[in-house]
């Protein structure tokens, strides 16, 4: 069982052109001791993926429903604990504290983004029924900067925020070689060229790539220059999400 799930995170990894860039080098094993956030941990799906490839995980989730699970799956229920730490709070552009909007406990569409709480108000079609957000609550915030001083630079930081996404990124002043970001659509098309943007004065001449489905690898067979990322951008007609990729600059 944990030698296929490897093997299909293996695979997950490949198609989106990480693992055979990374196994290839003598950066290898350092790679996988060395912590990567996942923004937004929700249950931790994705933690776990890291974690049975080796990797360390520093998962950052607000919501106190979540963070309950991340700790009995992964620390508390355990004969031997796993290596990843939980960052009780939310990332944002400062530290302090947010409103957090619940739609339900444990919720991955819980956010603090009032765009995209009011959007799901209103749209029955994206999950079937119009979501209430009658619930907020204050949580505390960090900065992504932050979070690399206090553990390190990651080599691939995920951010799965519901809207929240740019505030994410503002609050980033040092280049991870990796970095890939969700994008609502259309409604956050705007949002999404300004992470771009950010990302282009944190590390000039970085890279793109994009895809509405991880497990299918990426659109582009070539990592994209800004502009041509913000012509996807601005004309893509998927009307669910896609997830934008972004490489560093010297990275091939």
């Amino acid at each position: 069982m944990q030698k296929s799930f490897k093997r299909s995170a293996q695979v997950f990894l490949g198609r989106i052109g990480l693992y055979q860039r990374v196994k290839s080098s003598f950066l290898y094993d350092l790679y996988w001791s060395a912590a990567r956030p996942k923004i937004g941990a929700n249950q931790g799906h994705k933690t776990d993926i890291f974690l049975r490839l080796g990797a360390r995980v520093v998962a950052v989730e607000p919501d106190p429903s979540n963070q309950r699970i991340l700790r009995q799956n992964f620390l508390d229920y355990r004969l031997k604990r796993k290596p990843v730490t939980i960052v009780d709070k939310a990332v944002s552009d400062k530290s302090g504290k947010a409103i957090f909007l619940v739609d339900e406990l444990g919720s991955a569409k819980n956010t603090l983004n009032q765009k995209w709480a009011d959007s799901l108000r209103t749209d029955s079609r994206r999950f079937g029924k119009k979501l209430a957000f009658e619930e907020s609550r204050e949580v505390e915030t960090i900065t992504l900067e932050e979070l690399m001083r206090s553990y390190g630079t990651p080599y691939y930081v995920k951010i799965d925020v519901e809207g929240h996404e740019m505030s994410v990124i503002k609050g980033m002043r040092s280049a991870a070689p990796f970095l890939s970001f969700e994008v609502n659509l259309p409604e956050f098309r705007a949002e999404a060229e300004e992470c771009v943007k950010m990302l282009d004065r944190v590390a000039p001449g970085g890279h793109f790539n994009q895809t509405p489905d991880c497990t299918r690898g990426f659109v582009s067979d070539e990592w994209l220059t800004r502009d041509a990322i913000f012509d996807i951008l601005r004309s893509t007609d998927e009307t669910s999400s896609i997830e934008v990729f972004w490489r560093a600059p010297g990275l091939k």
